[in-house]
């Protein structure tokens, strides 16, 4: 079932009520501003608009309809213009990934550390990863939560450094508690990092730039949360789940053909 805000409602009304005033001045006249209206006519016009919508609410559906068709066309161009200006961040050979570094389907997720459907998707990743031997899936840090996701994207960077970066990214997103240092630490031991060249790489200008650059490129491409996926040249923001997943990547491979 089709839902729609208050605010879309009263727009679509607004523009069901235009093209009604202009049915009622006369469709085979020019366009005439508001002005052109006495007083007087405005004052008829109202009664008419609001009793020709009440009894045909479907001219609201309607051109709410087609505007939001209109919406989706523009922001999908948009986005198309955008993700070509950053195509080459986004597939960075230096930037932390899984899977096959030379596949045929790139997806790009943006993500946070304490967002909870990151880390109901981390799974979805990891099947993907084992399922599909020709994607790549290239990880963009975007801690917008809170200054604790900051510190895990910058500590999971500094994994990075020492190639242990899907790993320790797996390992803190299994955890259901906000990161704290000592998690992070804890969960740099269990695997085997170098804690303190951890702590020196996090704190290293080199990776708050890093992270400060991916958040930058994330709100440029009109992403406004996480979790947040580029699979090909379609953004899919939220949280997809493994089969939706897998059609869009499918769908990207085809169309690369």
């Amino acid at each position: 079932m089709t839902r729609f805000s208050g605010k879309t409602i009263v727009l679509a009304g607004a523009v069901a009520a235009c093209a009604l005033i202009y049915v009622v001045a006369g469709a085979n006249r020019p366009a005439v501003a508001e002005d052109a209206f006495t007083p007087a006519q405005k004052e008829a016009i109202g009664p008419v608009i609001r009793d020709y919508l009440i009894k045909n609410p479907e001219v609201i559906v309607e051109a709410l309809t087609e505007y939001q068709k209109n919406q989706a066309d523009v922001e999908a161009k948009q986005f198309t213009e955008r993700i070509s200006k950053h195509k080459a961040f986004l597939a960075d050979g230096a930037a932390p990934f899984a899977g096959n570094p030379k596949g045929d389907v790139t997806v790009v997720e943006f993500f946070d550390y304490n967002c909870g459907y990151c880390k109901k998707a981390v799974e979805d990743v990891v099947k993907l990863v084992e399922q599909d031997k020709n994607v790549k899936v290239v990880f963009h840090e975007m801690p917008i939560l809170s200054p604790a996701s900051q510190d895990a994207a910058r500590w999971a960077l500094a994994a990075h450094k020492q190639g242990k970066y899907f790993e320790y990214h797996v390992a803190l997103m299994k955890g259901s508690a906000a990161r704290s240092v000592q998690s992070l630490e804890s969960a740099a031991k269990d695997i085997g990092l170098d804690v303190e060249k951890m702590k020196k790489d996090a704190d290293s200008k080199e990776v708050r730039d890093m992270v400060e650059q991916s958040v930058s490129v994330a709100r440029d491409l009109g992403i406004r949360g996480t979790p947040a996926f580029i699979i090909g040249d379609m953004l899919a923001p939220g949280y997809m789940g493994l089969d939706a997943m897998k059609e869009a990547v499918a769908k990207a491979r085809k169309g690369s053909q």
